[in-house]
C-alpha cells in the first residue's frame, strides 16, 4: 500500500478535537475490553498467543517500555464522528511519543483450522454484535451487563455497525463493505461514506476521501493525522492544526 507524508494542512476545529480526544479514549476503553473477553474465552491456542503478543510492550536501549500504539480511523459524517476501526503499530523509540507519526500495521489472527480474520476488525465486529444482544436481551440481563449503560451510548454513537454476515445490512437495506484480504474470513461493515479531498502531489492533483487518524496508547490522547485515501488503498497523510 503506498503511503506519503505531506507539509499540508487539514484544520479541525476546537470543538472536533475536543470530541474527537475524549471519544477515542472511550472507544479505545472499549476495544480494550472486548479484546480481554475475547482473548479468555478464544478456544484457539494462537489466537491467545496473537493477542498476548499485542499487549506486550518493547524495552528499548534507555530501558522505558513503549506501549503499542493504536491508529482509530475516523469518518466526520452528517451524523457526527464514526469510527470505522483501528490499526496497530509499534512507536518508534528513538523519537519522542508526541512527535512521531506511526503507521497503522495490521494483526492477523489465526482462529482455528486455518481460518484468518483481521484481529482489529473482529474486534469492532464483536463489540457490535455484544451491543445489540445487550439491546435485545436488557429486560433480562439485571443491573450488569457486561458494557455499562454509558459504554453502549458511546458504541451506538461513535462505532460503526460490523457484523459476520451480509445479512443483517441486507435485511436493514444498508450499503455495506466486505473487509477481506485474501484467505481471511470476510466481515461486513455499514459503509460510510467520506468526504472528499484533494491534494498537490508531485505537480499533478489527487484526490479521494479524507479519514482523520487518531493515536491512543496507553488510554492517553496523542493526537490526530488526517489522510487522503485514493482509488487504490494508498494513503497521504497530511498535518492537522486548530481553525
Amino acid at each position: 500500500m503506498r503511503e506519503e507524508s505531506l507539509s499540508r494542512k487539514v484544520r479541525y476545529g476546537k470543538k472536533d478535537i475536543a470530541e474527537l480526544e475524549s471519544a477515542s479514549i472511550q472507544v479505545h476503553l472499549i476495544y480494550k475490553k472486548a479484546a480481554e473477553l475475547f482473548k479468555r474465552t478464544a478456544y484457539s491456542r494462537s489466537v491467545k498467543d496473537d493477542f498476548a503478543e499485542v499487549n506486550t510492550h518493547s524495552v528499548n536501549s534507555d530501558g522505558p517500555k513503549l506501549a503499542p500504539a493504536v491508529l482509530q480511523k475516523w469518518i466526520q459524517t452528517s451524523r457526527g464522528w464514526k469510527c470505522i476501526g483501528c490499526e496497530l503499530g509499534q512507536p518508534d523509540s528513538t523519537m519522542s511519543q508526541m512527535e512521531e507519526t506511526i503507521h497503522g500495521k495490521q494483526l492477523v489472527l489465526d482462529v482455528g483450522e486455518g481460518r484468518l480474520v483481521q484481529a482489529e476488525m473482529l474486534i469492532q465486529a464483536v463489540v457490535w454484535s455484544q451491543y445489540e444482544k445487550i439491546r435485545m436481551f436488557a429486560p433480562w440481563l439485571g443491573d450488569e451487563p457486561f458494557y455499562s449503560v454509558q459504554e453502549l451510548d458511546v458504541i451506538a454513537r461513535y462505532i460503526v455497525p460490523t457484523y459476520f454476515s451480509e445479512r443483517p445490512l441486507h435485511e436493514q437495506g444498508k450499503v455495506f463493505k466486505v473487509h477481506q484480504q485474501y484467505g481471511q474470513i470476510p466481515l461486513y461493515q455499514e459503509y460510510v461514506d467520506a468526504p472528499t479531498f484533494c491534494v498537490q502531489v508531485d505537480g499533478g492533483l489527487l484526490e479521494g476521501r479524507l479519514l482523520t487518524g487518531v493515536y491512543v496508547s496507553e488510554e492517553q490522547f496523542f493526537g490526530l493525522n488526517p489522510y487522503l485515501k485514493d482509488g487504490d488503498g494508498g494513503r497521504t497523510y497530511m498535518q492537522a492544526s486548530v481553525q
